[in-house]
């Protein structure tokens, strides 16, 4: 088990943080859309301003960077996913800073994060459904062998393997339920992935 990094704070009014010690896919899941490159921003910029920037990755991998209306930005490999006619994305942080007087072995103690959100659509614009933690956190209390986890404080990971994940996820894609309403972005500039669309024969 990986053990170098923590899950996002980054943009956390959007979104609670509801990490996976375990990715949400497998590799016979990941997908790759060229519609998804470009850097996009919320379709109401007064609400948040922030972006998300997509460029290719190795091994079918965007290479995601968030950025906040306050110029702070974090970097994360993401994989496009699908499960029946559902996209996903998983998301990983690739980097992380810490205090410059922290002790180096805190590093050692923190777990590694994958976050998931819903895709309901990738063109012309996109829209990305982030977890509902207040309903999932609700829902454990109620019934905490619905979905393996352990809880430390308010801190909520969890620790089903990738196929309980899918399960799960299939199962609880109502209204109300797993995903929240989706965010709708809009590309940045329209132009700026024209280098990376095939060329017409």
């Amino acid at each position: 088990m990986k053990k170098i990094i923590v899950p996002i704070a980054l943009m956390a009014a959007l979104v609670g943080c509801i990490p996976s010690v375990h990715p949400f896919y497998n590799q016979k899941d990941v997908v790759f859309d060229k519609q998804l490159l470009g850097e996009w921003t919320a379709k109401e910029e007064d609400s948040d301003p922030g972006s998300w920037k997509f460029e290719t990755d190795e091994n079918k991998a965007y290479k995601l960077t968030l950025t906040e209306k306050t110029g702070k930005q974090g970097e994360f490999k993401a994989y496009l996913f699908k499960l029946k006619d559902n996209y996903f994305l998983d998301m990983v942080p690739t980097e992380c800073h810490f205090d410059t007087n922290q002790a180096d072995i805190t590093s050692s103690f923190l777990i590694a994060g994958h976050l998931v959100l819903r895709v309901p659509e990738l063109g012309p614009n996109l829209k990305l459904a982030f977890c509902d933690f207040d309903w999932l956190q609700k829902l454990l209390e109620k019934d905490s062998k619905a979905l393996a986890h352990y809880k430390e404080e308010d801190r909520l990971v969890l620790t089903a393997d990738t196929p309980e994940l899918q399960a799960f996820m299939l199962k609880h894609l109502g209204e109300d339920e797993l995903f929240q309403k989706p965010a709708e972005l809009t590309r940045k500039n329209r132009d700026s992935n024209k280098t990376e669309e095939t060329p017409k024969k």
